[in-house]
C-alpha cells in the first residue's frame, strides 16, 4: 500500500506525485477535513506520570508526516 498526497480538481483527484498507476487499478481516498481543530493527545492512566508532554506532539507529528507521504 502506497501513501500520498493529492488534490480535486472538481472532476477527479489530482496526484502530487510522479507514481504510475495502472489501468482500473482501485484506491482507498481519505478527505481530510481542514476545517477540524486538530486533536488534543494525552496519555491515560499510569502512563501520564511518565510521559512527556513534548514528545507526544513530536510523535503526533512523525506519524502525520509518515502517512502523508511528506
Amino acid at each position: 500500500m502506497v501513501a500520498l498526497k493529492a488534490y480535486y480538481d472538481g472532476k477527479g483527484f489530482i496526484p502530487l506525485s510522479d507514481l504510475k498507476f495502472k489501468p482500473k487499478q482501485t484506491a482507498i481516498i481519505v478527505i481530510e477535513d481542514e476545517t477540524s481543530e486538530p486533536k488534543k493527545t494525552s496519555c491515560k492512566g499510569i502512563a501520564n506520570s511518565y510521559a512527556k508532554k513534548e514528545l507526544i506532539q513530536l510523535e503526533d507529528e512523525t506519524i502525520s508526516s509518515a502517512f502523508s507521504g511528506e
